[in-house]
């Protein structure tokens, strides 16, 4: 199961577009885990870092 201290990233030294950023791809993982019928805690700590990199890398060529 995902823990807080699995992410590495430290939010508290993002800038506020960052954070955004960080917010609207874990709702985005969140949403294809949900669309997929699969709950985070059946993801292995890498499975789930390699889906936010995609999304994270997806939203920050869009935006």
């Amino acid at each position: 199961m995902l823990k807080k201290e699995d992410f590495t990233m430290d939010i508290q030294h993002l800038t506020p577009r960052e954070k955004d950023l960080f917010i609207k791809t874990l709702a985005e993982c969140y949403r294809r885990l949900t669309a997929a019928k699969i709950e985070a805690k059946e993801l292995t700590k890498e499975g789930f870092q390699l889906m936010f990199r995609s999304v994270y890398k997806d939203f920050n060529n869009i935006t």
